[in-house]
């Protein structure tokens, strides 16, 4: 970025910038580059402001009204704009405001959201899908995924398999619901597999008041399994003793189908084969790649784990080193930096113009 005199305010995940969006997204890429940025507030004008779709919408809009010169860019990274369950459409609007994550109250918030996907000069967004509904509002929309380069190490020697094969999952407990849609898959694949989640102890389940223990709800799953405390120092190393990661998505859920392709990504930035369910992020991912680890059902998914599972343990390095090779190429931390610069290179320009229609 040229100038670095414009003052950019930066909104945050994570108020100490430990959420995993806030360290794999623009904190990194201006720590990357040496651009300084403040911790955006209400009471300070920025030429430039980042806004994540989780922040105090309904504030920043008041923000927006009083700073028309300032360019927004508004960054929905995760599938927010397709939730379609009924808790998140009449409850969500007052639920985030009770909690005090906004500051007025909306019967829909989703329709807080178009608003801000409608006005804001620069959205971004991480699936295909939401790039091109986006752009039936905002035909400024850029496609932006995560650094995971600096998260996930290729640290894997040995991939012979000893005993079972020892599937992999990560991420956060939220999720982990999603694996009850394979039980039929898991009852078939126990005799040779075992599985392995690394997450949080807990993780809280239909509302944010209820928490389940991840060790008490991993007994519901019907294979034998393990869980692991989510560490990211430790991951890499814990990552190299798995021998094949699974993301497997309920068809149903509207909003989990249409998450990002950043998990596949780090799983493959970690040496791991992996198996995914043929999402639309996962589906594009696959005719870049060339690669062929979509499962369209339950029945490919037990095929293609007795596949890997019956491989050479060079074929499973081959298939390893060869998606480790196709996103080292694609989505390194240099690739990223490519990315954001083009991003605030057009906030740039925008910012440029402002300024020229009120002189």
């Amino acid at each position: 970025m040229k100038n670095r005199n414009i003052k950019i305010g930066y909104v945050p995940y994570s108020a100490d910038l430990a959420h995993p969006d806030d360290r794999r997204r623009f904190p990194f890429y201006a720590k990357r580059q040496q651009i300084s940025y403040c911790l955006a507030d209400f009471e300070t004008h920025y030429d430039i402001i980042i806004l994540p779709a989780p922040a105090n919408l309904t504030r920043w809009w008041e923000y927006r009204k009083a700073h028309p010169d300032t360019v927004y860019i508004f960054e929905m990274v995760d599938s927010l704009i397709h939730q379609n369950d009924w808790i998140n459409i009449v409850m969500k609007g007052w639920g985030r405001y009770l909690l005090k994550k906004e500051s007025k109250p909306s019967l829909i918030h989703k329709n807080v959201l178009i608003r801000w996907l409608k006005e804001a000069d620069v959205v971004l967004c991480s699936n295909p899908v939401t790039v091109g509904m986006v752009k039936n509002w905002n035909n400024r929309v850029i496609f932006s995924l995560d650094y995971q380069e600096h998260e996930y190490h290729f640290l894997k020697k040995d991939y012979s398999i000893k005993g079972k094969m020892k599937l992999f999952w990560e991420g956060q407990g939220v999720v982990l619901p999603q694996l009850l849609q394979y039980r039929k898959a898991f009852k078939k694949v126990r005799p040779f597999c075992e599985l392995h989640v690394v997450t949080s102890g807990s993780f809280p389940l239909y509302d944010p008041f209820y928490k389940v223990k991840t060790k008490d709800f991993l007994k519901r799953i019907p294979i034998e399994s393990f869980f692991h405390q989510w560490n990211q120092e430790q991951n890499a190393e814990l990552f190299s003793q798995f021998d094949c990661g699974i993301i497997p998505i309920n068809p149903n859920d509207t909003y989990k189908w249409h998450k990002p392709a950043n998990k596949l990504i780090a799983f493959w930035f970690s040496g791991l084969p992996t198996l995914t369910s043929d999402t639309p992020a996962y589906k594009e991912l696959a005719l870049k790649s060339g690669s062929d680890f979509l499962c369209r059902n339950e029945e490919e998914w037990v095929e293609k784990l007795q596949w890997i599972y019956k491989m050479a343990p060079a074929q499973r390095k081959a298939i390893a080193e060869e998606n480790y090779r196709f996103v080292k190429k694609m989505y390194s931390n240099e690739e990223m930096d490519k990315s954001w610069d083009e991003i605030l290179k057009i906030g740039i320009n925008l910012l440029q113009e402002k300024r020229d229609r009120t002189t």
